[in-house]
């Protein structure tokens, strides 16, 4: 699944970044190797991210490609610099060149997408002069002179072509795919697309082309930074206007910056000392400009997915635990109906893709008549995860939420559950009720959730807070059939289909969608006795399988509690 593979991406973002902040131990490189470094391991697979999701049908090898490839490239990039300029350093360089030229095929397939418009173009500019980037790194790890150049001249054109050349378009469509008047943002697009190739051909050839192109590149930023100032931050959400002002406010110093120093190589006069760009320039258009730009869109656009969806008012205050509603004095003491179950109905959730009536009747008992039911409960925890899982478990205990164990010990572990009603007005959603889960043995709770539904789009979805402390998670699900009459409840996103559903962490009702995703699968086995039913709540993070809970679920026998 696309949507798996790219998360996998997701997760070198911040992975590159804790790599990348532990390489300043490392002394053996420069400013500008730095900066080209911050590209490898944090930029460049936060903006392939970021246009992977916004684009649909991107093709699984493609995807593949670049799990494998990244990580290679940005090691050996990093080796690569400890080094002198020679063959060794130069074959270390190449594993991230064939990152940048990859890019640039995905430039190419996107530039052949028949759907293509102006924002697609821009997007596939970007991808595609990144690729000049990762030439010219080649040559100067080699210590091969290209075009007559040699030494940080040409590190600098490398650095120019990760951000400027790469970012800088990529952004550029963004701005233009978000705006309905697109005369502005269109012109931008061009400009900023034409831009840095004459930028480097004028270092190259020309000053005075060199110094004429960056005024043509600095007035498509302007010209972006008041766009993003005058359209974009007015409707912003108080988070993504402040990444969107760290960005575009920070173009206007690294541009003059930029502007004086053209303009200095063209009277062959310095202005602005080399070592002041990279200082500046370099690092100001890295960080706060491209990556801190790229989150402003990432927030932006997740602003606008999540505005549909109603997410719940109610927050904890340090512990959870199995009396969390209780003590936020949110139990509904006088319901018009007492619920029973997790829905009220399960006819509420058909489409024109799901059918309650294919359910096996148990499954739409299980759900309408929750209480009637008790659960045993078996963990897996895959390899990977199981020692973080022992420190997750460490606070996870003492915070009596999500509280999910490492192992069955001896046997199934019994869960007792229990749905209580709760009072709409507090919590902001329409017929809530929660569930809550705790270990039978141990009265410990394993989790207290707050179901409720919202439609959307004509899908109507299963929407269940976790209280927090001062926040709450969601896990937005939507319903689809699995194999014959089985139940599936997923957050994961449909291939090139949008959708509410996802795990968000809500703080203060700004909804961030994280990189969890979870596939409920409840299924009856014809062999089975009435009222027996099994399920499998499979999580992932990042695109990778972490937990497996495996329930056996079996109708209470008369007079149970």
């Amino acid at each position: 699944m696309a949507n798996r593979r790219n998360q996998i991406i997701h997760s070198y973002v911040p992975t590159g970044l804790l790599l990348w902040l532990l390489l300043w131990l490392v002394p053996y490189y420069d400013q500008t190797e730095r900066i080209i470094l911050f590209a490898a391991f944090v930029v460049v697979p936060l903006t392939l991210y970021r246009v992977f999701e916004s684009t649909t049908h991107t093709p699984d090898s493609f995807l593949n490609l670049f799990i494998y490839l990244m990580p290679i490239g940005a090691f050996t990039l990093a080796g690569s610099f400890v080094l002198p300029p020679g063959a060794v350093a130069g074959l270390l360089s190449l594993p991230w060149a064939l990152v940048t030229l990859s890019i640039a095929v995905g430039g190419a397939l996107l530039f052949l997408n028949k759907s293509a418009n102006l924002a697609t173009i821009s997007w596939a500019i970007g991808f595609l002069y990144i690729s000049i980037g990762g030439i010219w790194l080649v040559a100067h790890q080699f210590g091969v002179p290209l075009l007559g150049f040699d030494g940080l001249i040409m590190l600098l054109t490398v650095n120019h072509f990760h951000y400027a050349g790469f970012v800088a378009p990529i952004l550029f469509g963004f701005l233009y795919d978000s705006q309905t008047k697109k005369a502005v943002p269109g012109l931008i697009v061009a400009l900023g697309g034409m831009a840095p190739i004459l930028i480097a051909l004028g270092m190259t050839y020309s000053p005075l082309m060199e110094w004429l192109s960056v005024l043509v590149f600095t007035a498509s930023l302007v010209l972006y930074s008041v766009l993003v100032f005058t359209r974009v931050i007015p409707k912003a959400t108080r988070w993504t206007k402040g990444f969107h002002l760290l960005s575009s406010g920070a173009i206007w110093v690294t541009m003059a910056l930029a502007v004086a120093y053209g303009f200095g190589e063209w009277i062959g006069q310095s202005i602005v000392p080399i070592s002041t760009m990279i200082a500046f320039h370099g690092w100001g258009n890295a960080v706060l400009f491209c990556f801190f730009g790229v989150l402003a869109w990432h927030a932006t656009l997740m602003d606008k997915e999540t505005v549909r969806i109603p997410f719940s008012r109610l927050q904890g205050r340090g512990k959870i635990g199995s009396d969390v509603f209780a003590r936020l004095s949110v139990l509904d003491l006088t319901p018009p109906k007492v619920p029973t179950g997790l829905i009220d109905d399960m006819r509420e959730y058909r489409s024109d893709h799901f059918d309650p009536a294919r359910l096996d009747p148990d499954i739409i008992d299980f759900y309408e008549h929750t209480d009637d039911y008790e659960l045993y409960l078996t963990p897996n925890w895959s390899r990977a995860f199981r020692l973080p899982a022992k420190l997750y478990k460490q606070i996870s205990h003492r915070l009596e939420q999500m509280n999910f164990p490492l192992e069955a010990e001896t046997s199934d572990l019994q869960v007792k559950s229990a749905i209580l009603p709760i009072q709409d007005e507090k919590d902001g959603r329409s017929a809530v009720r929660a569930w809550v889960r705790t270990y039978t043995a141990s009265q410990q709770a394993i989790y207290a959730a707050l179901y409720s539904t919202h439609v959307s789009a004509g899908a109507r979805y299963m929407n269940i807070a976790f209280p927090l402390p001062h926040a709450q998670m969601t896990s937005i699900l939507h319903l689809r059939h699995g194999s014959d009459s089985t139940l599936v409840l997923t957050s994961w996103l449909q291939e090139g289909t949008p959708g509410d559903q996802g795990v968000y962490l809500v703080l203060d009702q700004k909804a961030i969608r994280l990189p969890i995703n979870e596939t409920i699968t409840v299924w009856k086995d014809p062999a089975s006795p009435k009222g027996s039913l099994g399920a499998l709540h499979e999580m992932w993070l990042f695109g990778m399988k972490f937990l497996t809970l495996e329930y056996h679920i079996f109708k209470k026998t008369h007079g149970a509690d």
